[in-house]
């Protein structure tokens, strides 16, 4: 299933790059939107990693697992965007992993801003995107952008 569902991501990644390479760069990873623990253990698996996985295989890009969930939050889908932006605020943080590849990558290659592209599986109001990215940009020069699978 997530093979199929990767493939629907193809295409939309295309456009996106396009306007990245206009730009005069690409991406230097891929990663996900991490999920909450028990979440996890309820469903068995990230939807939004498995489809991060097996896009960064197609592009030849490296997975990082650069967030973490800090604290359990309900289920976003029943909430209004008010509640979601206040339920977000702090959710997240980076991962020890993250910070390392991070600032591993940013020194091989003399970058001063990497570009991460992050998946999830549903962009409703783009509350969990805004949270990963404003985590992520707290603590590095980065360019965060998003590719979800469904709206």
């Amino acid at each position: 299933m997530v093979s199929v569902l990767t493939g629907m991501l193809v295409h939309a990644y295309h456009q996106l790059h396009k306007e990245i390479l206009a730009q005069g760069g690409s991406f230097d990873c891929v990663s996900y939107v991490p999920m909450n623990p028990s979440r996890l253990e309820e469903r068995g698996f990230n939807q939004a990693e498995a489809m991060a996985s097996d896009l960064g295989v197609l592009l030849r890009l490296p997975v990082v697992p650069l967030l973490e969930r800090t604290r359990h939050t309900a289920k976003q889908s029943f909430k209004s965007r008010s509640d979601r932006l206040r339920d977000l605020e702090g959710a997240f943080q980076v991962r020890r992993e993250g910070r390392e590849w991070l600032r591993g990558y940013s020194q091989t290659f003399g970058r001063t801003t990497l570009r991460v592209l992050i998946l999830d599986d549903v962009y409703t109001t783009g509350s969990t995107l805004n949270q990963c990215a404003k985590t992520l940009t707290r603590e590095f020069p980065l360019e965060v952008y998003g590719l979800m699978w469904a709206r």
